[in-house]
């Protein structure tokens, strides 16, 4: 039998307080002091230190619960993998680099590769924002040229290192190399009306994207051709109504946030219909602007909802296993989050849109013995 998260969520962690600032002045430190000296007999009790939690120690469901998700960190800007710098003399004359403290504004989608990068669709940016967490560099693509994007959305990674980002604005995915470099385009205004999450799949070498308006998933060939499509409007099984996002399992199934039919519904590679869960509502379990979506190695479904603020984790079967985040600015708040990305690692990235950050979790998998914390990216409790 699997094992069945529990599904109570305590978010209440404790907050230690920092060390207490010193409340007298310089003339009655010099006072007590004297005094002390004169005594000969003053004892000294040193401060404890101050307990300052984490970012690894914030876990769903509670303690004494065996934890199944951990908070990692988030990504916001340079300083969240370069770490904070001292200020040199030719900034302060000249100024920074540019991009060094620009910040990201809204983002929708959040992808990650194996080189320890974190690709983010920012609708507010005209490019695609690179975090390099091996390299601590933050970089643009796509901010001239063929290449350059309005309005992305969607992104996503292939075996050899290619990158899709999809435009909203031109009605196209654009492909780059895996440094950035522009290679082609998809789609088109005749083809693609509002392309937003996509997967790509290895086993068949196919691009699938979720078209919200045309309500339908296209599947692209690697030369850009259209081979077929995934539904069409409707409420019926295996119709779609206004999809967002996309995830894919490692034996190729399809995970489609079928947004405002208010489910989950998932298909075979070839667009045959598996099975479906969810329904509108504002309870455990159910769906009221359901976003991004992953799928992890054990195949537990993560689904985004943005007027909950928070992202369910359910089986195969649509069983509700944990549910995760609440309203909020901290570890595990949420101010309309959209898109969403497992890696092969299940690590869980939640583009967080209106605190303009990418927040970053952990599924710790079956076992009662916690894996190792991987290096921190952010100190945010």
């Amino acid at each position: 039998m699997p094992y069945l998260w529990s599904r109570k969520v305590n978010l209440e962690l404790t907050k230690y307080s920092l060390k207490p600032m010193l409340q007298s002045g310089f003339l009655l430190a010099v006072v007590v002091s004297g005094m002390l000296l004169a005594s000969g007999c003053a004892t000294h009790t040193p401060t404890p230190e101050a307990k300052v939690t984490s970012p690894e120690q914030f876990v769903w469901p509670a303690p004494p619960q065996q934890p199944r998700v951990r908070y990692l960190g988030s990504l916001k800007s340079l300083e969240d993998v370069a770490g904070k710098r001292q200020q040199s003399l030719r900034d302060k004359l000249l100024g920074s680099k540019e991009g060094e403290h620009r910040t990201l504004t809204k983002p929708y989608g959040v992808h990650s590769d194996s080189k320890g990068r974190v690709f983010v669709a920012d609708s507010g940016i005209a490019g695609l924002v690179v975090f390099d967490l091996e390299k601590k560099d933050l970089s643009f693509w796509g901010v001239s040229g063929p290449g350059a994007l309005r309005k992305p959305l969607g992104v996503t990674s292939d075996a050899q290192g290619n990158v899709y980002v999809s435009d909203v604005i031109d009605h196209r995915v654009v492909v780059f190399d895996h440094e950035g470099n522009y290679l082609n385009a998809m789609g088109g205004q005749d083809t693609l009306i509002t392309p937003v999450g996509m997967v790509f799949n290895e086993r068949i070498q196919r691009l699938y994207v979720a078209d919200s308006k045309k309500h339908q998933i296209i599947v692209f060939d690697r030369e850009g051709n259209v081979d077929f499509t995934i539904g069409k409007q409707g409420s019926e099984t295996g119709n779609l109504n206004s999809p967002t996002n996309i995830a894919i399992d490692k034996e190729g199934r399809l995970y489609v946030a079928d947004t405002l039919n208010f489910r989950v519904q998932i298909f075979a590679a070839d667009g045959t219909h598996i099975s479906t869960f969810g329904k509108i509502g504002d309870g455990r379990g159910d769906f009221s602007r359901l976003k991004g979506i992953g799928v992890d190695s054990e195949g537990h479904i993560y689904a985004v909802d943005a007027a909950f603020n928070n992202f369910q984790v359910f089986n195969r079967e649509g069983q509700l296993l944990l549910v995760v985040g609440q309203t909020g600015t901290g570890p595990g708040g949420f101010y309309l989050p959209a898109g969403a990305h497992v890696d092969q690692n299940n690590r869980i990235f939640i583009a967080d849109q209106f605190n303009m950050r990418i927040q970053m979790f952990e599924y710790l998998g079956e076992s009662d013995t916690s894996p190792p914390p991987l290096s921190k990216i952010s100190n945010d409790p």
